[in-house]
């Protein structure tokens, strides 16, 4: 709220422009760009993008902490998911906040009811990610879900996998310090910007979506603090049984199979019936034109993200990408209230930028319905439970503009996150002189 309240200040120093301002040509542009006449010193426009560019990197890629890959994948496709997972923290950054969420959720009640055998939630996170691998000697069968952990061990004599969390965090390609230094490198440009704003410095749009997604990269951080960071392999377990004589296959390695050409091949393999009936439907059906039509244009949008990011079903040798896909019944309330927070602040931030200065005044629109737009519909989808309810009680026609509403809201909302990454680079064009003057740090220290 501080920041937000901060940066709102110096949107105060940016007025709207009453007329669009002149385009500008290659020369000019540069030459406004180095145009800061303050001599206590200036920044550049590179050194506004690079901070910004920096920083998203942080939060769309290396906060992501992903589940554990299948032993058959190979590399390719493993990096293939993971541009998904960054597609996806770009777009839908909401949605990587509810899976974390879930996540920790699980992975606390894990380690309660688990409590007696030495878990805590780094070993609930590692059961939920796929760390644990059913094995027959050296071959690998499935990945075991947490439910279904009892009659496996370490050996196959006990009843339960008992490992210690250090072996857990040794697997971990990330500790403390590591996310502690990415939480300070986010926290310090979020810091900047308030500082900026303290002084009276206009804050750009890029910076302002950094900082929107600095916040939740914050909020991911804390989440998954306790889980494992780019895991590659599960531990063996093994079906409990009577004789303590090891079972010995051989040397079986498992084999990669499919690469980036399979991944980018199963992306594009249902286009054609996609056409015919629709993207997001599993059987030949006679849907209404209008229905048939939206999901043929969120096909572009949803089916390259299922490819990339993985799909609903339990898969045999990893764990689903969004695992588990259901909230603890025990936390639907907060779950709730959680989301909505998040969605209004990620929305909010955006919002502050309503009086920003733009370089014309469809840019400014654009904006500021994109930025009403991230904020109301993950909202309105959240309450899509309650068409049921509203049918069952006789509003049949209340339930139908809003069920309208929620099918249309998905293309809605990516294309104003759309419209969100694309301006503030557009703006860069026609930034005020006093967006290159750098923050004076000494009038924030006390002295004579």
């Amino acid at each position: 709220m501080i920041a937000i309240l901060a940066i709102l200040a110096a949107t105060r120093a940016s007025p709207v422009p009453q007329s669009s301002p002149p385009h500008l040509s290659l020369d000019q542009f540069r030459a406004r760009a180095s145009s800061c006449d303050d001599p206590r010193g200036c920044r550049s426009l590179w050194d506004i993008i690079w901070s910004c560019a920096v920083t998203i990197q942080l939060c769309v890629w290396v906060s992501v902490h992903p589940n554990i890959p299948s032993p058959y994948e190979s590399r390719a496709r493993v990096a293939v998911r993971r541009v998904g997972l960054m597609l996806a923290a770009l777009f839908v950054p909401e949605a990587m906040i509810a899976w974390a969420l879930r996540q920790r959720f699980a992975a606390v009640e894990l380690a309660k009811n688990h409590k007696g055998k030495g878990w805590t939630t780094t070993h609930g996170f590692f059961a939920i990610m796929g760390g644990f691998m059913e094995y027959e000697g050296n071959r690998p069968i499935r990945v075991l879900l947490p439910e279904e952990l009892n009659l496996y061990s370490l050996t196959g004599n006990g009843d339960f996998p008992r490992i210690a969390k250090e072996e857990i965090e040794d697997k971990s390609k990330g500790d403390a310090i590591s996310k502690i230094l990415v939480i300070l490198q986010t926290g310090w440009f979020v810091v900047q910007c308030i500082a900026r704003g303290v002084q009276g410095l206009p804050v750009t749009q890029l910076e302002l979506i950094t900082v929107a997604f600095a916040t939740l990269n914050f909020v991911m951080y804390i989440l998954w603090w306790d889980k494992p960071l780019n895991v590659q392999r599960g531990v063996r377990v093994y079906k409990k049984r009577d004789t303590d004589e090891p079972i010995d296959d051989g040397d079986m390695e498992a084999t990669s199979l499919g690469g980036f050409r399979d991944a980018l091949g199963d992306a594009l393999s249902d286009l054609g019936a996609a056409i015919v009936r629709g993207p997001l439907t599993e059987e030949p059906e006679e849907p209404e034109m209008a229905t048939w039509l939206i999901r043929v244009l969120l096909w572009p949008f949803t089916k390259p993200l299922v490819i990339l990011v993985g799909e609903r079903e339990e898969h045999t040798m990893r764990a689903g990408t969004f695992y588990p896909h259901d909230w603890a019944t025990t936390r639907l309330a907060f779950a709730w209230v959680a989301m909505v927070g998040i969605t209004l602040t990620f929305g909010g931030i955006h919002c502050i930028g309503w009086p920003f200065s733009f370089p014309s005044s469809a840019e400014q629109t654009l904006w500021r319905v994109a930025s009403v737009t991230i904020t109301a519909v993950p909202i309105l989808l959240s309450e899509s439970p309650l068409l049921k309810r509203l049918e069952d009680s006789g509003y049949e026609n209340v339930a139908s503009f809003l069920s309208l509403g929620v099918t249309v809201s998905p293309l809605l909302y990516m294309l104003s996150r759309l419209v969100l990454l694309v301006l503030p680079f557009l703006s860069l064009r026609s930034l005020p002189p006093a967006a290159y003057h750098v923050v004076h740090w000494t009038s924030f220290i006390p002295h004579i």
